[in-house]
C-alpha cells in the first residue's frame, strides 16, 4: 500500500510540475513590426524563395525573426537577428513543394 501511495504522490508531483510551468518570457515579448521598424518581404518569381529584411529605425535594440510559411513542405524559421538602432538584417528561405505561401516577421524588444 505504501509503494502505491508513493507512486501516486510522485506521479502527482510530476504532473503538477508539468502543469505549473510558466510560458517562456520571449513568448510574451514577441510582436509584429511597428513604427520603430521598417520591414519588407519578397517572394521570387518562381514562388520558391522568400526574403525578409528589417531596419531598426527606432531608438533601442530589437531582435527580428522571419518565418517562411511553405505550402506542402515544412515551414522555415530564421534565428533571432539582433539589430541596434540604424542597423538592418534579413533572412532568406527556399521552400520545397508548392513554394512560399507567406512570410511572417516577428519582433521583440531588448
Amino acid at each position: 500500500m505504501r509503494s502505491k501511495l508513493r507512486a501516486l504522490t510522485v506521479g502527482a508531483l510530476l504532473l503538477a510540475g508539468t502543469v505549473l510551468q510558466a510560458a517562456p518570457a520571449q513568448a510574451a515579448m514577441m510582436r509584429p513590426p511597428g513604427s520603430g521598424e521598417a520591414c519588407t518581404s519578397t517572394v521570387s518569381a518562381d514562388g520558391m524563395t522568400g526574403k525578409g529584411i528589417c531596419k531598426n529605425v527606432g531608438s533601442h535594440m530589437i531582435e527580428v525573426k522571419f518565418i517562411f510559411v511553405c505550402g506542402w513542405a515544412l515551414d522555415l524559421e530564421s534565428s533571432w537577428l539582433a539589430l541596434a538602432p540604424g542597423e538592418s538584417d534579413g533572412a532568406q528561405g527556399t521552400c520545397g513543394g508548392t513554394g512560399v505561401g507567406s512570410i511572417i516577421t516577428e519582433v521583440r524588444d531588448l
